[in-house]
Order: C-alpha cells, then structure tokens, then sequence
C-alpha cells in the first residue's frame, strides 16, 4: 500500500481471514448478479468490458490478453463468444489473430448497461443498505473497486463502476492463486483454512471452519485433506463426538502459514492498497467490514430465534 496510508492503516487493511470472507462474498455477489443478467462467463464478460473502456480506439487481442492476465487462446475463445454474439466486431491482421483490433458493438454496450444494473442489485442486497451510511460506504467501496484497474479511456470507470469492480476483484483473486501456488504449491481454497488454522492456533472443527470462512463443509474438507497430504494439517477426533472432525496446523504447517500471510500482504500492497488513494482504500475496508458485521448480526439473529424453539426433552 502507499505509505500515505500511515503505520495504523498497515494493520487497518491486513488482509487476514475476515478480509478473505468479505471479499469472497463481494466476489460471488459480483458474479451472481453478472449470471442474473448475462449468459457470458466471467471471463467473457471481462473482455467485453475491458472493451467498452476501450471503445473509442479498440483493443488487439494480444493486449486485451495482458491487460486481464489470460492466455491468448482463452481471450480468442471468449471473442468469438462476443463475436457470435453480436456484442464485439473484429477487425485487420487475418494472418495474425493476436493483432487484430477488438471493437464493443452497441449491442455490447446494451449488454453490458444492463448487467452492470443487475450486479449492482446483487451487492445492494449483499450489504445493509437501509442506512444511509451504510450506502455511501457501499457506493464508494465499489468506486474504489473500480478504479484497482486502470481503465483503458472513456466513461466506463464512471457509469459501469460495478462491472469494473468484478473485472478488479477476478484480477486480484487470480493473482492471489497464482502467487500462493508459486510461492507454497497451495490452492487458495487451501491457504485460506491453514490462514485461519494459524490465526486461532487451536484445532477447529470443519463445520466451525465452514461457518468462520463461509465455504461449503465439502470444500473446506477438501482443502484439510490437501493439507494433510502436505503434512500442513493434522485430522483429531473427539472421544465425546466420533462425528466431529477437528483440523489443526502442524508445526510445519504454521511455518507455511507464515509464507501464506507475507505471500497475501505483498499482493494486498502491489495490486490492490497501492491503486488506490487513502479515501478508496478506507472505503473498501469499511465496506468489507460492514459486510462482515452484517453476517455476524444475522446469525446471531438466528441463533437467538433458535432458543425460542427449544422445548424440554422427554
């Protein structure tokens, strides 16, 4: 992150396992209100909005590939999908795919109006924005989500903010996989239990570990079984539950979560806290902090209405 940030918003913006479950849930949020509204793939949809910021001069494929991180033959797979679709023309260089001018069609702009409505209808119903604070938290984290890639030229920044904050989050997300593989051999899905395993630094029951990352019981038992066969992670069962199956960290394992959490601040610093200004930064991280507050509310809203339905055993 930028030093203007100050030593207290070092600690402020540390992305540990809370940050993950508040940018997860954003992500799927970004990502369920695109399947609401399009067919297209995330992917697809990438490229068509990096096209639309584009709109004035266009895009070759070669630097659309670059720009969104994607291998040239996955950027011509979801062209001729925009293509097909009417949302992209193509242009020039017939011998050379990679350097042949990508164009959003206005049909694509159409497109990409309409889903941009629909994904901002799924963060407002993600985030508690019956308060107004509440929403100006929420309308300035995606402005600030928005802005973590720079766009191309023209309006897109401003009027399609939240298809720009998926396209962000999908490049910040993709990074973060591919560091943590280069830098442990760890899926993500992986790192973030043996994250959550070092911070608390007692076993945890999978079902616990489930509910404090918000994964499904069956991805977080796949991820401690990765970890086990890395030697990451120990299975413990308790003699009062033979149903419960606890997951703790191996000395070596919190080793490895220390290589995970300066793996994760780096990628925080260089590609997410540094793109943006002091007031962009805060504002995510209060966002992501009201969506986390939100959650816990709820499902202590929820465990209190439980007690209401208790009746005595016979």
């Amino acid at each position: 992150m930028a030093t203007a940030a100050g030593a207290h918003d070092e600690d402020d913006l540390k992305l540990d396992s809370t940050f993950f479950v508040a940018f997860d849930l954003t992500h799927r949020a970004l990502k369920s209100g695109l399947a609401q509204a399009s067919n297209l793939s995330v992917t697809q949809y990438r490229v068509l909005v990096k096209l639309l910021a584009a709109r004035t001069t266009g895009a070759t494929q070669s630097s659309l590939g670059k720009l969104l991180a994607l291998k040239p033959n996955v950027v011509t797979q979801a062209m001729n999908v925009l293509v097909d679709a009417g949302f992209a023309t193509r242009s020039g260089g017939k011998a050379d795919a990679r350097v042949r001018t990508a164009c959003i069609t206005e049909a694509g702009v159409r497109h990409v109006a309409e889903a941009n409505e629909a994904i901002v209808e799924r963060l407002y119903a993600l985030f508690p924005t019956e308060d107004a604070v509440h929403r100006a938290i929420l309308e300035a984290s995606i402005a600030a989500g928005a802005s973590i890639d720079p766009p191309l030229g023209g309006d897109a920044s401003s009027r399609y903010a939240a298809s720009r904050a998926l396209v962000s989050l999908e490049l910040v997300k993709r990074g973060m996989e591919d560091a943590l593989r280069t830098a442990c051999g760890a899926s993500l899905s992986e790192c973030r239990v043996l994250q959550r395993l070092g911070e608390v630094n007692e076993p945890l029951r999978i079902g616990d570990l489930a509910t404090q990352l918000q994964m499904t019981p069956v991805a977080v038992a796949r991820a401690v079984d990765g970890l086990v066969g890395h030697a990451w992670a120990q299975r413990l069962a308790s003699p009062h539950d033979r149903k419960a199956v606890f997951a703790a960290a191996t000395p070596q394992g919190l080793r490895q979560q220390k290589i995970i959490v300066r793996t994760i601040g780096l990628l925080a610093r260089t590609q997410l806290w540094s793109r943006l200004d002091d007031h962009q930064r805060r504002a995510l991280a209060r966002a992501w902090r009201v969506v986390i507050a939100d959650m816990q509310a709820r499902k202590e809203a929820e465990r209190k209405a439980a007690l209401g339905l208790l009746q005595p055993l016979e």
